[in-house]
């Protein structure tokens, strides 16, 4: 047997990434809110998100992504055979068949070799390659089989892999990694690579470190790597084995992977290391290049350090110092790479020259204040106001800094494009300059990330704010709009870490993750007539009626895999009971609706599919809700607007019935508009016939919900109250909602009856307690085995939606 795959040539990548393959297949976003690949960013809400944090460091490498991209098409056109898999996945494979085979049991090679080496997320356009593995029913009973032969829980069981357990084993190794106690271990890893010209000190330094503090810990994926006596060796010598099989084979290919590899290798550095890299310059009027200028972790790198011009206008290198080259201004980036690797270490900041000073570092007398510039200085006065100041005082300037990083980047990264748009007919198309787009991203990222670490040096609990492009065309008269977003376009957004391309035309907006899309796209608009809404229903419409249509490749785009964020505008907001305002879908003549939030004029709302669409005031009245009017009333009529909650017959909502798990599920799939009509699951007890099979798949997709027991949901089991909160932490988890380890018994405590909860659900529990989601009953008592009633689930949703 032959199999065709991709490769990744990472290596410490792919130490930290080794709890993600593991779980890919249990949810394909969410899989952790910290996966630990970057220091400057505190939690995220789907893999995608993270990734885009490392990949953002390597495109700053410009001859390393390129190498990286040319080794992963290299790679993904070749065929390997079952000899060849083997050879390449070395002792993993040595050490998985042996403990396999102790058991009777089998296990195919090309499967471990998938899950193995199926890590070329950082790089895969479109998430098709996360998808694949997802549903990939022989990776999937391979690491059912993997845990099973060392008596290990499966997918699904109780202590069996789960999001939470990802996220757990990512934190404690991130954690292990930037544990002060620890940095004598890596300094003395990365003297002795520099004094033995090889790379190896460093991953065996890493490796001491995980292998002491992170797989001594009762962790699933601890007790799985330990059991298995794998480690971060194992996973580099597959890389190696990559590289050096291509050397054999093609040796032109060999080499750039060796260089793809070391490429990779500094950009997890310099996002693991970012506050151990330490440039300090000398006179404050150049850049000095003098010894002890640079280090890493403490060591100097003076004599082996090459400085250069990483990429500038205006500007040159020359004499230990960036000049100005003729002119009377100009920015430039400077780099530092060792010459006895290759590795580039640290990368400047964009740095801003005057005809006044054309030595100067960060602007001079001719500087122009731009939106960074802005935030620059408002984060320099609000760390001023730090010494001294309350908790509660720090806290307000915590939040103004937040909030100006976050105003600067949505300002740079936002361009009018109005002047681009020519209209023939009814129809108005824009014409974009993708190179001149992918240079502006390119300075945006930039400054975006000298902003994201000043905001970290003020608050090292900052979470990274991350880039929305948006392409802003104003105001269009014409009927359709078709707006072409390329391929490449697409793939420098990526490249420049941009999570979300937004595209606005009057008041409308529509933002997109980019790796959705792995081919030329395009965006149709069709404002329609008002009667397409009017004949449809008698609720009040609150805003026009658009028809949105995706595609790519040539082919219609139907579902995401990431929510599309919508705005649309609502011209008159106070006529309304904003409230119960609703995106609503027609379909065939008839509402669907899909929730959302109004505010300052417009509705926010989140679809993984496309239609028709438009807003209504949905005001549901239910018939028996007058006993829990005063305490969930105003909750049970808001999460019904929203279509989340539904009646159980004609005007009659049940307020005190119990709810199911099937039910919870999808309360939850739709409060947070996670449906997936690709999503899938493998429980017995859920048939493709059944109502909630695509909402418990969603759920299952995106790492809420798992099975009671071996294989089976129990969908129409009452939901516990303690169930009912995990559920609800682990989608709070989706938006980077987190709690550390170390809060969960303050969160706890005000419950009398905390002894009561699962150990297994406490975590979920105290998330959700500490976020406000659950509370206590008469008595401070929590009931966390007691099942949930409709109005108790109406509040819990209620909640949630305001968070």
């Amino acid at each position: 047997m032959t199999m065709k795959k991709k490769l990744t040539v990472t290596t410490l990548a792919a130490s930290i990434m080794f709890a993600s393959i593991a779980g890919l297949p249990l949810s394909e976003k969410g899989l952790a809110n910290k996966l630990g690949i970057t220091a400057g960013v505190a939690s995220a809400a789907t893999v995608q998100d993270q990734l885009n944090a490392l990949r953002t460091e390597l495109a700053r490498d410009t001859q390393g992504i390129a190498d990286v991209k040319a080794t992963r098409d290299n790679i993904a056109a070749h065929t390997f055979t079952d000899v060849e898999m083997k050879a390449i996945l070395g002792p993993v494979w040595t050490k998985v068949a042996a403990k396999v085979n102790a058991k009777h049991l089998t296990v195919n090679v090309s499967s471990v070799f998938a899950l193995f080496n199926s890590l070329d997320l950082f790089y895969d356009g479109s998430g098709a390659a996360i998808e694949d593995l997802i549903n990939n029913e022989d990776v999937r009973t391979a690491i059912n089989t993997l845990f099973a032969a060392v008596d290990l829980p499966i997918i699904g069981q109780v202590g069996g892999l789960s999001k939470q357990s990802i996220v757990e084993f990512q934190d404690k190794v991130i954690e292990a990694l930037k544990n002060e106690s620890n940095q004598t271990t890596l300094k003395l890893g990365v003297l002795d690579a520099f004094a033995t010209e090889s790379l190896d000190p460093i991953v065996v330094a890493m490796n001491t470190v995980v292998r002491n503090d992170v797989l001594t810990k009762d962790l699933p994926l601890s007790n799985f790597l330990s059991l298995y006596d794998i480690d971060l060796e194992d996973l580099n010598e597959i890389q190696e084995n990559v590289s050096n099989y291509f050397e054999l084979n093609n040796p032109a290919q060999g080499a750039q992977a060796k260089l793809a590899s070391k490429a990779v290798i500094s950009a997890g550095l310099r996002n693991v290391l970012a506050d151990k890299i330490i440039y300090t310059p000398g006179a404050s009027t150049s850049i000095s290049v003098a010894p002890g200028s640079l280090s890493v972790l403490g060591v100097p790198t003076s004599s082996f350090i090459e400085w250069s011009l990483h990429s500038g206008t205006g500007v040159k290198y020359e004499g230990g110092k960036l000049v100005l080259d003729g002119g009377n201004y100009g920015t430039g980036i400077i780099q530092a790479r060792d010459s006895k690797f290759g590795l580039l270490l640290y990368i400047s900041p964009t740095l801003t020259l005057s005809k006044t000073d054309d030595t100067a570092i960060g602007g001079g007398g001719g500087s122009v204040n731009t939106p960074d510039l802005e935030a620059a200085k408002e984060l320099n006065a609000l760390k001023g106001q730090l010494e001294g100041a309350s908790e509660e005082k720090k806290q307000e300037i915590f939040r103004k800094a937040q909030e100006a990083v976050a105003n600067a980047i949505r300002e740079l990264a936002t361009f009018d494009l109005n002047k681009s748009i020519k209209v023939e007919g009814d129809t108005a198309k824009p014409t974009l300059n993708a190179t001149e787009l992918a240079g502006k991203m390119k300075d945006i990222a930039g400054k975006a990330k000298v902003l994201n670490d000043q905001l970290k040096q003020l608050n090292p609990n900052a979470t990274a704010e991350k880039i929305q492009l948006t392409l802003d065309f104003g105001s269009i008269s014409a009927k359709t709009t078709e707006i072409p977003l390329g391929k490449a376009l697409l793939d420098a957004a990526i490249a420049n870490g941009v999570g979300t391309v937004a595209i606005a035309m009057n008041g409308l907006s529509l933002g997109v993750n980019p790796n959705e899309f792995g081919a030329d796209t395009s965006l149709k608009v069709t404002s329609q007539d008002s009667k397409v809404a009017t004949s449809a229903t008698q609720l009040p419409v609150a805003a026009g009626v658009y028809e949105f249509e995706f595609t790519s490749g040539g082919k219609n785009i139907s579902n995401f895999n990431t929510p599309v964020e919508v705005t649309i505008p609502v011209p008159n907001g106070s006529k309304y009971d904003t409230e119960l305002l609703s995106l609503a879908k027609i379909v065939d003549g008839k509402l669907e609706f899909y929730g959302g939030s109004y505010e300052n004029g417009v509705l926010n709302a989140l679809r993984t599919g496309f239609s028709t669409y438009t807003v209504v005031e949905n005001k549901v009245e239910f018939g028996d809700t007058a006993s829990v009017k005063a305490w969930a009333g105003r909750q049970i009529q808001v999460a019904a607007s929203k279509g989340i909650l539904e009646g159980r017959a004609d005007q009659s909502f049940v307020p005190n019935g119990q709810v199911t798990r099937a039910e919870f599920a999808k309360m939850i799939v739709k409060t947070f508009s996670l449906e997936s009509a690709t999503a899938t699951e493998n429980f017995t007890d859920v048939n493709d016939s059944d109502w909630f099979k695509v909402y418990v798949a969603s759920a299952v997709k995106n790492g809420i919900v798992n099975g009671k027991e071996e294989g089976k949901f129990d969908p129409n089991g009452n939901i516990t109250r303690a169930e009912m909160a995990v559920m609800s932490a682990r989608a709070l988890a989706l938006k980077g909602i987190s709690l550390s380890p170390a809060k969960v018994d303050e969160a706890l405590k005000g419950f009398t009856d905390v002894n009561a909860i699962n150990t297994s659900l406490k975590a979920g529990v105290a998330l959700a307690a500490n976020e406000g989601i659950v509370i206590g009953e008469e008595g401070n008592v929590f009931n966390p085995n007691a099942n949930s009633t409709r109005a108790e689930a109406a509040v819990v949703i209620y909640r949630l939606l305001n968070k």
